[in-house]
């Protein structure tokens, strides 16, 4: 009898296991149904996530047949009529300009950031800042501006930011919490942007966010550095990722909104690709900087430093730094 009701113990245990591992798997499954029927960036990408399928495949459909994928990527304010309320041009003056490069097969990021006072000769076109061109002929044109400023590098598709879905963004995930450094204050009735924080640590709506990482000068006109406005970005990028882990519940609507936010320049398939790939990236291979630039006397404006300008696009990794080498299985 002993030996039986140990077997029966045994038999029990086992099979309360079975039921709890049984149960989780529906759970799982249930939950995974769950998101896959919310966002389409997960439906979309389900099986090349399942699968792993390395992003080189994902934009090789889309023609994209290297192991890399420069981008653009421009902000721009929507031209308004004095007072605000009436839009004159949906494609203004591009508020900012990065080039980031992401490298598939080194699993590598690198950006340097375009200042908008950067002047430009462009072929056809009146000399001119380099942030005129997307008002003039949208992305395709802003394209052709910044291959005039860095002749070594080949874009491979421009994404135009949607502000509206960046402050959508935030909103959705409750907000973000960043150490603001400094009193910012600054109204542009035309631009649309009131911005009016206060130095210390905030909790951020959508639209304080875009002021705290779009804010150039205040009321006395001292202008902030790019430098100063790259690190904010990263600052609030990093308060992002840790408000999305603790608000995981909104990921889907997050991850859907993902692809307004690129101005629909990615399709949904593509976004899971790219989330995937960053997936990859250590933060020690994310690198982000700015050309090299010098002032122009007697003006505002700012001529690229043709002498530190190779060095520096390796230094970010715009460029590729060193060949890859096949992989070899021990």
């Amino acid at each position: 009898m002993a030996k039986q009701r140990k077997t029966t113990t045994l038999g029990a245990l086992l099979l309360g296991m079975f039921y709890i591992v049984f149960l989780s798997f529906f759970l799982v499954a249930g939950t995974l149904a769950g998101w896959l029927n919310q966002s389409s960036v997960v439906r979309d990408g389900f099986f090349d996530m399942v699968r792993r399928t390395p992003p080189q495949e994902v934009f090789a459909s889309e023609g994209q047949t290297t192991g890399s994928l420069t981008i653009l990527i421009l902000g721009c304010d929507e031209d308004r009529y004095y007072g605000g309320k009436q839009i004159l041009n949906n494609r203004a003056r591009s508020d900012m300009m990065m080039v980031a490069r992401l490298d598939f097969d080194r699993q590598t990021v690198g950006a340097v950031s375009i200042p908008r006072d950067t002047w430009v000769d462009l072929p056809g076109y009146d000399p001119g800042k380099i942030n005129k061109y997307h008002a003039i002929g949208g992305p395709e044109l802003s394209i052709r501006a910044v291959n005039e400023v860095l002749p070594t590098v080949t874009i491979d598709r421009a994404v135009v930011l949607n502000f509206e879905a960046f402050k959508e963004v935030v909103d959705m995930l409750g907000g973000v919490e960043v150490y603001i450094p400094k009193d910012m204050i600054y109204k542009d009735v035309r631009g649309g942007l009131d911005i009016d924080l206060k130095k210390g640590r905030q909790h951020l709506d959508g639209e304080d966010a875009m002021g705290f990482v779009r804010f150039r000068k205040g009321k006395n006109g001292a202008s902030d550095s790019d430098f100063e406005r790259q690190k904010r970005q990263k600052d609030l990028m990093m308060a992002l990722k840790d408000q999305m882990l603790k608000n995981w519940q909104s990921g889907p609507k997050v991850l859907d909104k993902s692809v307004q936010l690129s101005g629909e320049s990615f399709s949904s398939r593509e976004i899971a690709a790219l989330l995937m790939f960053m997936q990859r990236v250590d933060n020690e291979n994310i690198k982000m900087g700015q050309i090299p630039v010098t002032d122009i006397p007697g003006t505002y404006n700012l001529a690229v430093d043709r002498t530190k300008l190779e060095e520096t696009l390796r230094e970010y990794r715009v460029v590729p730094t060193e060949p890859v080498y096949a992989r070899t299985s021990e």
